[in-house]
């Protein structure tokens, strides 16, 4: 399994309750590291084996997976 880093964002009806989604993302495997109510984004980690059902947790509205780039 591999860790990847992500930002979820949150749907607009689920802001007021970004601390809730935040913990039901926990629940189902994401290592939250940063919750930024204004922005709508939680940023943080799980295995990439995992993104299907973060995805479906209530209130988030998409997941991306960040890229990271070496230069050669």
């Amino acid at each position: 399994m591999k860790t990847v880093n992500i930002s979820v964002s949150i749907d607009d009806d689920y802001l007021d309750e970004i601390l809730d989604v935040a913990a039901n993302l926990q629940a189902v495997g994401m290592n939250v590291e940063n919750i930024m109510p204004i922005l709508g984004i939680i940023t943080g980690s799980a295995e990439s084996t995992q993104i299907d059902k973060l995805s479906q947790v209530e209130g988030v509205s998409s997941i991306e997976i960040s890229r990271t780039f070496r230069a050669l």
